[in-house]
């Protein structure tokens, strides 16, 4: 049973939001669609292993995809939680291509690719990291008896994968072999420890407390708020500034109208700056004077409010 689905990751939002705010001529835009297509790739194969999980008995697996927790005042995200019965399964999900050696004795994943080789992050290890964190999040709880196992899968079709024993292997695996792993875990946990409505209630539990953390993207790439775009965007030819005329967005250059141009450019403003606009803000950043069209247009959105009416901010729902 799918208990919560992946949505497109921060880190993508934030890049697609930079790019449109930025000029298409500012020096960090080739190293922007770099980054972007990185982790675009990576979307892909988490997408990819997604729906091999989800062929797994449906009553049975309990699914949690892209996971973050807090513990300690640490977060923790797991690429994928399957819950059971009888234990619980985080997953690390990476698109590496090449010639994988994973050693059990160093902890150490290398990868082997035209004839160069270089080191990478181990996602054995992240998930081993993820099952101690996991295990004090759960005991904090008083959740105590439910062993935590661990799989790293390779989503990238041109991997090939090599381990240095048989114990390491068992723990790794591609997409496509993401059902079979699971049920040769399964294998190991003959007893029961949950009954259907404690593990429902724990499932919840996980979602309710799921608590992704903003990207500090302007930090990222050490950039300065005046080296941002203002105004809106024309929809159809991009001619800067929209202006309002009569419920409307109207552009001057091509006399396209738009209902919502506003939305784009406010939420690309929240992904890039902070996650936080004020009405004075939201006036600014859209080339408008009136308060109450600004507390209109910010409250149609389905924005998180915090504060009183004259120092009221506006969130996005992060998911």
């Amino acid at each position: 049973m799918l208990i919560k689905a992946r949505g497109v990751p921060i880190w993508i939002q934030c890049l697609e939001a930079l790019l449109r705010l930025l000029p298409q001529d500012h020096r960090l835009i080739p190293d922007i669609r770099r980054n972007l297509k990185y982790r675009q790739k990576g979307y892909k194969g988490e997408k990819s292993s997604d729906y091999y999980a989800s062929l797994l008995d449906q009553k049975e697996f309990l699914i949690l995809h892209d996971l973050t927790l807090v513990h300690k005042k640490l977060r923790f995200q797991s690429d994928t939680l399957i819950l059971t019965a009888r234990f619980f399964l985080i997953i690390e999900i990476k698109s590496l291509e090449g010639e994988l050696f994973f050693n059990n004795e160093t902890g150490q994943l290398t990868v082997s690719r035209h004839e160069t080789v270089t080191g990478a992050d181990n996602p054995l290890i992240q998930a081993l990291n993820h099952c101690i964190q996991l295990r004090g999040w759960l005991e904090d709880r008083k959740i105590n008896e439910i062993p935590i196992e661990h799989l790293a899968i390779i989503s990238n079709p041109r991997a090939v994968i090599r381990c240095s024993n048989y114990e390491t292997a068992r723990h790794v695996g591609t997409d496509k072999s993401l059902p079979l792993k699971v049920m040769e875990l399964s294998k190991r946990y003959k007893k029961e420890l949950l009954t259907e409505k404690e593990l429902k209630k724990i499932a919840k539990a996980f979602k309710k407390a799921h608590s992704p953390q903003p990207i500090n993207i302007m930090g990222f790439y050490k950039l300065k708020h005046d080296e941002l775009l203002k105004y809106i965007a024309c929809t159809n030819c991009g001619f800067r500034p929209m202006v309002r005329v009569r419920g409307l967005w109207h552009c001057v250059n091509c006399f396209a109208n738009s209902k919502a141009a506003h939305v784009e450019v406010i939420t690309d403003h929240l992904l890039v700056k902070g996650n936080r606009i004020t009405n004075r803000e939201c006036r600014d950043l859209l080339g408008i004077t009136s308060v109450k069209l600004a507390n209109k247009l910010l409250t149609g959105m389905n924005l998180h409010k915090e504060g009183n009416t004259r120092s009221r901010s506006y969130s996005l729902k992060l998911q």
